[in-house]
């Protein structure tokens, strides 16, 4: 597009130097407005596909899964900042609530923390007596996390708290 306005640019300033330089103009014209056209497009069509990759990675829910894998209780978290996890007893408020799983007995009253900062979740063990493990989607090692040291998580990771699985899509 900036050889194209050049070109223009020249054959105005120097017309006596170029044959058919109205000629020149127009073509270096219409080949400009034709790149400048296509940039715009493509950096559109680069936008969409940034927005689509950021979009696939967005953790929406967490899934109780049983000894079978099927899924017990879904959370949705979409749109949240802060998810606590552990049992109600009406005293306190938590947002996952384990009270329904068979091993709700490994679980405390406020066993740990989700946190959504800087466009990524993170994990955080408040303390708690059985303590939490992360099964990597990458890697599929299972991680102990430290207590009260927040640990990223992503799609696809397999939260354990206790002995309940958490799926975390």
């Amino acid at each position: 597009m900036l050889i194209g306005l050049t070109v223009i640019a020249v054959a105005y300033c120097y017309p006596e130097q170029i044959r058919e330089w109205k000629t020149v103009i127009w073509i270096a014209g219409w080949v400009s407005v034709w790149f400048g056209g296509m940039a715009v497009i493509d950096r559109e069509g680069r936008q969409r596909t940034e927005y689509k990759e950021r979009t696939i990675d967005i953790i929406t829910e967490l899934v109780l899964l049983s000894e079978e894998e099927t899924e017990l209780c879904i959370w949705d978290i979409f749109g949240k900042t802060s998810v606590v996890i552990g049992r109600d007893m009406k005293e306190n408020q938590v947002d996952i609530d384990l009270n329904c799983s068979h091993y709700a007995s490994m679980v405390d009253i406020e066993h740990a923390v989700m946190n959504f900062s800087a466009g990524k979740w993170y994990v955080e063990d408040l303390g708690s007596r059985n303590g939490i493990s992360l099964k990597k989607v990458e890697d599929g090692r299972l991680y102990r996390l430290s207590a009260d040291k927040p640990c990223k998580v992503e799609r696809g990771n397999i939260l354990y708290v206790g002995c309940n699985r958490l799926l975390i899509r």
